[in-house]
C-alpha cells in the first residue's frame, strides 16, 4: 500500500501541471478564439497552483532547516490576514478588489511550500517545452494568418504568458545546450508574432545572457550585434504601435501615478498607500476607457490596477519595503531550491521588466514559472553530464 501511494504522489506531482497546461493550450488553439475569455482558465490554473502547494506541504517530505523561508511565509500571511482585517472591516473594501492588490504575497506564502522540493522530473518538463513551444507559435501563426487577431494569445494576453516561456527556456538552458540557439530563435519568433514591447525587452535579457555564457571567447563581439538587431526589432515594434512618447500608454499611466503620490511623506514611501486607498477622482475620471478594471463596488471607484505597470501599483499600495521585501524573498526561494544564482538573477530581471508594463509578481505565469523553476529536479541530469565531460 504504501508503495501504491508512493507511486500515486510520484504521478501527481510530476503530471498534474503538465497535463493541466497542455489541455487548456489544446483547447484555446483548436478555438482559435478572437478573443479569448481567460477568466475560467485563470481560475483552472490559480486552483491547480493552489492545491499543487497545499498537497505538496501534506505529502512531500517537510523541511525546516530553511527558517528564513518560515519567516517568509509566516509574514506574508500575517501581511495579508492584517490588511485584510483592516481593509474589508474597518475601510469597507471589496474582497476582490482586495485580492488583486495583495496577490503577489498571497503567490509568495504558497510558494513557499515548495522550496527545494524536486518533485518534477526534467524528462515532463522538456516534453512540456517541446509541446507548449509548438502549440504557442501555430497559434500565434494562425491567428494572424486568418487575421482573427494580431495579437494572438493562448492562454491569456501574451505579454502575460510569454513570461513562463522564458521560465521554461531557463530550465532547459540549465540542464542541456541541445538544440539551445533553435529554441532560442523559436521563442523569439514567438514574441515578434505577439507584437508585445514589454515581452521583447524580456527576450533581450533571455538572448544577452545565453550569449553572455555561451560564447565567453567571442562574446565582445556578438554581443553588440545582438543589440543592434534586437534594437531595430525593439523600434520597429514600437513606432508601430504608437508615435509618439506621450502617445504610450505607460507613460500616461505613469503621469496619473505620480498625481497620486507626489505629495507623500517619507513613511508613506516606505509602506504605501493606506490599505486599500482609491486613486483620485480626477485619475479614475481621466482612466474612464479602463473601465472594466474598476472596484467591484462599481460606484466609479478604480484602484492602482488601472494603472497597468507593477511597479507603479506596489509602490502605491506597498511601498518601497513592501516591494524590496517581495523581491528578496523571491530571490531567496530561487536560491535555496538550488537554482543556479544566474538562472535567478535572469529570471528576476525578466519579471521586473514584465513589471514595467503588465502585473509581472502578479502575473499567475509568474507563480507557475516559480513552481516549475523550484521543483523541477535537475541535479542528476547535471551530474551526469559533468562525468560525460570528464
Amino acid at each position: 500500500m504504501q508503495t501504491q501511494g508512493n507511486n500515486l504522489k510520484a504521478f501527481y506531482f510530476q503530471n498534474i501541471f503538465i497535463v493541466v497546461l497542455v489541455t487548456l493550450a489544446l483547447v484555446s488553439s483548436l478555438l482559435l478564439m478572437t478573443k479569448h475569455q481567460a477568466a475560467w482558465t485563470e481560475n483552472v490554473l490559480e486552483a491547480t497552483f493552489m492545491s499543487y502547494a497545499l498537497v505538496c506541504y501534506w505529502w512531500a517530505k517537510r523541511d525546516v532547516r530553511f527558517s528564513g523561508i518560515l519567516l517568509i511565509r509566516w509574514l506574508s500571511f500575517l501581511y495579508v490576514v492584517g490588511s485584510y482585517i483592516y481593509a474589508i472591516h474597518y475601510n469597507n473594501a471589496n474582497v476582490f478588489d482586495f485580492l488583486k492588490i495583495y496577490k503577489c504575497y498571497i503567490y509568495l506564502f504558497f510558494l513557499t511550500f515548495l522550496t527545494d522540493k524536486r518533485l518534477m522530473t526534467f524528462a515532463g518538463a522538456n516534453r512540456l517545452i517541446t509541446i507548449l513551444f509548438s502549440l504557442f507559435f501555430l497559434k500565434y501563426i494562425l491567428m494572424i494568418a486568418t487575421g482573427r487577431s494580431f495579437r494572438p494569445i493562448v492562454y491569456m494576453e501574451n505579454n502575460f504568458e510569454l513570461m513562463f516561456l522564458y521560465a521554461l527556456y531557463l530550465i532547459r538552458y540549465t540542464v542541456t545546450k541541445k538544440n539551445y540557439l533553435f529554441l532560442l530563435g523559436l521563442v523569439g519568433l514567438i514574441t515578434v508574432l505577439s507584437l508585445s514591447r514589454s515581452s521583447l525587452l524580456m527576450y533581450s535579457v533571455l538572448v544577452f545572457f545565453v550569449i553572455y555564457d555561451s560564447f565567453k571567447k567571442t562574446r565582445v563581439f556578438i554581443i553588440p550585434g545582438a543589440a543592434i538587431v534586437l534594437g531595430v526589432v525593439v523600434y520597429y515594434i514600437f513606432t508601430q504601435r504608437s508615435s509618439s512618447l506621450e502617445q504610450v500608454d505607460r507613460y500616461r499611466f505613469m503621469l496619473v501615478w505620480w498625481s497620486n503620490v507626489n505629495n507623500w511623506n517619507f513613511w508613506q514611501w516606505m509602506v504605501g498607500a493606506d490599505r486599500i486607498t482609491p486613486l483620485s477622482p480626477q485619475s479614475c475620471s481621466y482612466m474612464n476607457y479602463f473601465k472594466m478594471m474598476f472596484s467591484y463596488k462599481e460606484d466609479g471607484t478604480c484602484y492602482s490596477v488601472v494603472l497597468h505597470s507593477f511597479i507603479f501599483r506596489v509602490l502605491f499600495d506597498h511601498g518601497i519595503l513592501g516591494f524590496a521585501s517581495l523581491m528578496y524573498s523571491v530571490y531567496l526561494l530561487l536560491v535555496r531550491s538550488k537554482v543556479r544564482k544566474d538562472v535567478t538573477l535572469v529570471f528576476l530581471t525578466i519579471v521586473l521588466l514584465n513589471g514595467l508594463s503588465v502585473s509581472s509578481f502578479n502575473n499567475l505565469f509568474f507563480a507557475i514559472s516559480m513552481v516549475f523553476l523550484m521543483t523541477t529536479n535537475t541535479e542528476y541530469q547535471l551530474e551526469e553530464a559533468k562525468e560525460q565531460d570528464d
